[in-house]
């Protein structure tokens, strides 16, 4: 059974446009808290776990979120790059 993956190179350039829909979603007071808690947790566990996933523009650019969570996993990848 093979799966449908999307090439590195799509794969990447959505990214970006994908965490900014995440960002606009942890910004919106609209969205219910738990949404909003669901996707800064994830995006730490990512972080963390799978660091290699993410640009190097990618992880400065979480790096300046306004949730305190997220800044410190990505600054601290940064600074192991």
């Amino acid at each position: 059974m093979q799966f449908w993956r999307i090439p590195p190179t799509l794969g990447r350039s959505r990214t970006m446009s994908t965490l900014e829909a995440l960002h606009a979603i942890v910004t919106d007071d609209r969205a219910p808290q738990i949404i909003r808690d669901h996707i800064v947790d994830s995006l730490q566990f990512a972080l963390r776990n799978q660091p290699g996933y993410f640009t190097r523009k990618e992880i400065e650019w979480l790096a300046k979120w306004d949730d305190t969570r997220i800044p410190i996993a990505a600054t601290k990848l940064l600074k192991d790059m």
